[in-house]
C-alpha cells in the first residue's frame, strides 16, 4: 500500500529512542502468552494504518479468515495507527519490552531494528515450511543480514506508469510499450498536452506517496549496481549515471509534462484528475487498481515507463519489488505457545489461501502460487500482469527503499524539487550526499 513510503518528521524524542534504546536492544522482554476469553492465544500485529478495515483491506480480510479457521485456538488482533504514529510506537516498544509479536516496519528503518537485535530469526520458519520459501522465490532475500531472515515482505509491489487508453486514442498518440524511449516519451507528453488533458498527473505535496515512476529511473541509471558502493563511501551520489537520470527529470518539468499546481496537491488530487479523465498518465502501484477498475474499466494500460539511449545500463528491467516488510520481536522466541501461534499466522498469510484472497483484492502477494491469478474483469491487474509477462528481472528492492531515512528524504526533496525547478539536477544530489554525510 502506498502509505508504506510516507514522508515521517520524527520528533528529537523519537530519534533519541531510536539512537539509544533502540540500539541498545532492550526489546527482549519475554513475552507472556495471553489468551481470549475463549481461550485463544492472542497474537499482536502493529499495523500502520489507523483502520486496518478500510485502509488495508485485505490483510485484515487474511486476518479475518485466519481467526475464523483457527477459532479458539489463536486469534490475532491489530495494534493499529497511522504510519507516523506506528513508527513511533514501535521504537518506543522496542526500547521498553513490548513490541506486538508481529509488526510492519518502514523499510529504510527495518535494518535499525535487526542491529539492535529486537527481531527474531525467521530462518528457521522458512526452513520449516519449504514451500513458503519457494513461493517467495527470493522476495525474502531483501530482508536478510548477518543476522539472519530479520523479516519477511509484507506484500509484493509492482510500480510503474498507468495510462488511459482512451486519451491516448483522442490525442492520437501511439501506446506506450516495453520499447518506448525517454525521447519518444517526450514526444507523446507534448502531443497529449496539446489535446487539451495533463500528459502526467503528480502531485508533489507528500512526495513520498509519488515516487514510484521515478524508483524505475533510478534503476536504469544503475542505481542497484552503485548503491552499496555508495553506502560504503566509495561512491557519490553526486556521480555522472545520476546526474544523467536527474537531467532527464528536468526534461520532463521543460517539456511541461505535469499540473501546473503540482507542487500544492497530493497524490490523491493527481490520482483524482487521472480518474476522472483530466490526466492521460499516472504513476502508481497495484493497490490503486481496484479504483482504476471502477473509473477506467478497459482502458487501462501500463508500462515500466521510458528506456535511456545514453547510459550503458541494463533498460530491461521490470519492478516488482518487496514491500516493507514484517517483522516478529525476538521475544516471541522465549513462548513456544506464542511461537507456535506467530508460525501458523505466517504460515497462513504466506499460504496460497491468503495469497487469493490478496488477488481477490487487487493486490500482489509476496508469494507466487500456480493458479492463483486475476479474473478478467480486474483489468489493471491484468495490465500489470501483461507487462510482467516480459520476464525482465527486478531490483533486490526499490531503490527509495536501499537508503537511510536522512537519506530518503533528500531524495525525495531533490526530485520533486528538480521537477518543480526548485534545485538544478547536480545540487540536487549533493543534497543526497551532505544528508548522507550528516547520517554517518
Amino acid at each position: 500500500m502506498k502509505s508504506k513510503y510516507v514522508k515521517r518528521v520524527l520528533s528529537a524524542v523519537t530519534v533519541s529512542v531510536l539512537s539509544m534504546g533502540l540500539i541498545a536492544g532492550c526489546g527482549g522482554k519475554s513475552q507472556e502468552a495471553k489468551k481470549d476469553e475463549s481461550g485463544a492465544t492472542v497474537i499482536k500485529f502493529g499495523i500502520h494504518v489507523a483502520n486496518p478495515a478500510e485502509q488495508e483491506p485485505v490483510t485484515n480480510s487474511i486476518v479475518e479468515a485466519f481467526n475464523k479457521a483457527n477459532e479458539g485456538k489463536y486469534k490475532v488482533e491489530f495494534e493499529a495507527a497511522d504510519t507516523e504514529t506506528h513508527s513511533k510506537n514501535m521504537k518506543l516498544k522496542a526500547e521498553d519490552g513490548t513490541l506486538p509479536q508481529i509488526f510492519w516496519i518502514e523499510g529504510s528503518e527495518a535494518s535499525d531494528y535487526s542491529e539492535a537485535g529486537v527481531l527474531m530469526d525467521l530462518t528457521e520458519f522458512l526452513d520449516e515450511n519449504s514451500s513458503i520459501k519457494t513461493a517467495l522465490a527470493g522476495m525474502e532475500e531483501a530482508f536478510k543480514d548477518d543476522n539472519g531472515q530479520y523479516g519477511l515482505p509484507y506484500q509484493c509491489n509492482v510500480q510503474g506508469i498507468f495510462y488511459n487508453k482512451e486519451l491516448f486514442d483522442n490525442a492520437n498518440v501511439d501506446y506506450p510499450t516495453d520499447d518506448t524511449t525517454y525521447e519518444e516519451f517526450i514526444d507523446m507528453i507534448q502531443k497529449l498536452k496539446d489535446s487539451g488533458v495533463t500528459p502526467l498527473a503528480i502531485g508533489s505535496k507528500n512526495s513520498a506517496y509519488a515516487m514510484w515512476e521515478f524508483n524505475e529511473f533510478l534503476e536504469r541509471y544503475g542505481w542497484g549496481s552503485a548503491i552499496d558502493n555508495i553506502l560504503d563511501g566509495k561512491e557519490k551520489y553526486n556521480n555522472k549515471e545520476f546526474l544523467k537520470c536527474f537531467e532527464k527529470l528536468k526534461g520532463l518539468k521543460e517539456a511541461q509534462a505535469f499540473p501546473e499546481n503540482m507542487a500544492t496537491i497530493e497524490y490523491f488530487d493527481a490520482k483524482q484528475l487521472f480518474d476522472e479523465g483530466k490526466a492521460a498518465m499516472f504513476g502508481t502501484g497495484q493497490w490503486d487498481c481496484a479504483e482504476f477498475d471502477k473509473n477506467i474499466g478497459d482502458k487501462i494500460g501500463f508500462f515500466w515507463g521510458p528506456k535511456f539511449t545514453d547510459t550503458e545500463q541494463d533498460q530491461d528491467v521490470a519492478m516488482k519489488v518487496p514491500s516493507a516488510p514484517i517483522g516478529v520481536s525476538a521475544a516471541v522466541a522465549e513462548d513456544e505457545e506464542v511461537k507456535k501461534g506467530v508460525y501458523e499466522f505466517l504460515k497462513y498469510y504466506y499460504g496460497e489461501e491468503a495469497a487469493k484472497i490478496s488477488y481477490e483484492g487487487s493486490i500482489f502477494p509476496a508469494t507466487n502460487y500456480e493458479g492463483v491469478a486475476a479474473s478478467d474483469t480486474q483489468y489493471s491487474m491484468n495490465a500489470m500482469l501483461a507487462a510482467l509477462a516480459n520476464g525482465w528481472d527486478s531490483p533486490k528492492a526499490a531503490p527509495d527503499l536501499t537508503v537511510p531515512l536522512a537519506v530518503q528524504e533528500a531524495l525525495y526533496d531533490g526530485i520533486f524539487g528538480v521537477l518543480q525547478g526548485t534545485y538544478e539536477p547536480e545540487g540536487a544530489l549533493d543534497n543526497l550526499d551532505t544528508a548522507a554525510a550528516n547520517s554517518q
